[in-house]
């Protein structure tokens, strides 16, 4: 119903409008809401929980990195980098994807996964800006692209604080709790998204 209406808009509306129309839906939203709202599937809820559960770590002092497996186009890491750039304890954000598309699914993946090969094209260079535009301090920041089961065991943090896994797929989700659920520091907070 949401597209349907979204179309009609686009056909109704004078070139523009619609875009004006979401720019002041998402006005009142804090400052990095705003700046990652177009680049993100995740709900408005979905990124205040997010952001909640950064905040928390802090005041928790759970020490450890912010990861994020699985970046899209960058609107969760925007707003994980976000905290990162206000918490007082030296963290970094590892940030996890192919930026080629969705990877091919196994036989584990539902039925729908399959024919999800090759889309769903995040953007490393996306990814940037927003963090970039966010204030976010380039050297903390670092972007591990490739399959993520692949890369994973080349580079990881040493300790993780919280760990997003948004990768939708059987084999990156599993590579990503195998790895990195032994690093996760006392306190820190998982988030399965979409699995």
């Amino acid at each position: 119903m949401r597209r349907v209406l979204q179309r009609w808009l686009k056909q109704a509306l004078p070139r523009g409008w619609v875009e004006r129309l979401q720019d002041l839906r998402w006005a009142g939203l804090p400052v990095p809401f705003r700046v990652v709202r177009p680049h993100t599937m995740l709900s408005n809820l979905n990124l205040f929980f997010l952001l909640e559960l950064a905040e928390r770590l802090d005041r928790w002092r759970v020490e450890g990195d912010y990861v994020e497996c699985g970046v899209y186009r960058g609107g969760s890491a925007g707003v994980l980098g976000y905290q990162l750039r206000r918490s007082p304890l030296p963290r970094s954000l590892w940030l996890y994807d192919t930026f080629t598309g969705t990877p091919a699914a196994s036989a584990h993946d539902d039925e729908f996964l399959h024919a999800m090969a090759g889309r769903m094209v995040g953007s490393e260079a996306q990814t940037r800006r927003i963090l970039e535009r966010l204030g976010v301090v380039e050297g903390r920041v670092r972007i591990v692209r490739g399959l993520i089961e692949e890369t994973l065991g080349e580079a990881a943090p040493a300790r993780v604080a919280l760990l997003h896994v948004d990768c939708n797929l059987f084999r990156p989700v599993l590579a990503s709790l195998e790895v990195l659920y032994p690093r996760m520091a006392p306190g820190g907070l998982v988030v399965l998204n979409d699995y």
